[in-house]
């Protein structure tokens, strides 16, 4: 009998900064690889993650250069892969990362079986709509689709995306790493260093900086904010292809002073911790957020645009607020009400407590242990 035990190459389009990619990282450096031989292909020369990978727990590590759509040359060096790597399991990220597990898989002399970890809820573009067309065969043949939360799941099935079988394992973040360690000596520093005071109203964003987040409704915001006197200001944690665009933004609000960007963060906790409530005002891609995981296990409490899994992070007025995207009256009226101290404090206690409890590394890696057996037809221990 074969006792080897199963041999997981996670394919991901690439290992640039984002929640995705993230939610990889995490998987593969928290894995029992007692359990599970660990393999990872990402798509695309993008390595922004790359040094946060333990590459040593790792049977294989490598990037494929896809140069076009349809790459054959990487596809048959994925199929080489799956063979001498002996995988018996494929976690593909999204709908291209599936596109080439499929692929692969049909090249390789293995019977792989493949779970597609899909993060996307809203389609964006006609082209977004179309391709999704072209991608739901290979949803209809995954052995398992994986979803991120249950409204995701909910809207697919309403919309007749379907696995052979669906699961929902929320996001999960390393409740210890995201914990509150700095001293209000060191937060007022790093206030200082942006130009806001020590008792100043800071709300904060930490979020590529691309059209989708929407980082224009959070500064008509803190505009209003300060027109009705309160001293807000805001820390944009990120960078992105649309920083010219904010900032020009931000001297038309007559901001300047009064917000800041940081621009790329390795380690984005510092940052976090010196505001004093973060958050998401997206119009799509969210869909069950990381980065407001993160903020809310570093014990801030958060005001999210109401998609995705927003509801699912947020207990309405216990650990924060939601918001119908796009509506700058109630999120003005949100951030106004955490302008409180003593409400933004009890707020900012549950929103860690909301984590500890639900979305923690060690709840979310244990349940994907358990699905990679039920896959593979192993019991699980």
């Amino acid at each position: 009998m074969n006792t080897e035990i199963p041999g997981v190459l996670f394919i991901v389009n690439s290992l640039c900064f984002g929640g995705a990619e993230k939610h990889v990282v995490s998987l593969l450096n928290n894995l029992d690889t007692t359990r599970f031989r660990l393999l990872l292909a990402y798509l695309k020369p993008e390595e922004t993650l790359l040094p946060q990978i333990d590459v040593q727990r790792l049977q294989a590590v490598f990037c494929c250069d896809v140069g076009k759509k349809i790459d054959w040359r990487c596809v048959r060096r994925l199929a080489h892969e799956i063979e001498s790597g002996r995988v018996d399991v494929l976690v593909c990220t999204n709908t291209y990362s599936m596109l080439y597990g499929f692929l692969a898989r049909w090249l390789s002399h293995r019977p792989v079986k493949i779970i597609e970890v899909f993060h996307t809820t809203l389609l964006q573009t006609p082209k977004d709509k179309l391709q999704m067309m072209f991608y739901r065969p290979f949803f209809k043949s995954c052995d398992l689709l994986m979803y991120v939360c249950e409204n995701q799941r909910s809207y697919w099935r309403k919309q007749g995306l379907r696995g052979k079988t669906d699961q929902v394992i929320h996001n999960g973040v390393d409740t210890e790493y995201f914990s509150e360690n700095c001293s209000h000596e060191e937060k007022f520093l790093l206030r200082a260093r942006y130009g806001f005071a020590a008792n100043d109203y800071v709300v904060g964003i930490c979020a590529a900086l691309r059209p989708e987040k929407a980082h224009g409704d959070l500064l008509q915001a803190v505009r209003r904010l300060r027109d009705k006197g309160i001293s807000a200001k805001c820390l944009i944690i990120g960078d992105g292809v649309e920083r010219s665009s904010i900032e020009k933004q931000i001297a038309q609000l007559d901001l300047s002073g009064h917000v800041a960007i940081t621009g790329f963060q390795k380690d984005v906790r510092p940052f976090v911790a010196s505001t004093d409530v973060m958050v998401i005002v997206s119009h799509a891609i969210e869909t069950f957020s990381i980065a407001a995981l993160e903020s809310m296990s570093l014990g801030k409490s958060m005001v999210m645009s109401k998609i995705g899994g927003a509801e699912e992070q947020i207990q309405e007025g216990w650990n924060g607020y939601v918001f119908p995207p796009g509506d700058i009256n109630q999120l003005t009226g949100h951030l106004d009400t955490l302008a409180d101290d003593q409400k933004r404090s009890s707020l900012s206690v549950n929103a860690r407590q909301r984590v500890v409890d639900h979305f923690s590394l060690p709840v979310m890696v244990r349940r994907y242990e358990h699905a990679l057996y039920s896959t593979l037809g192993l019991s699980h221990v």
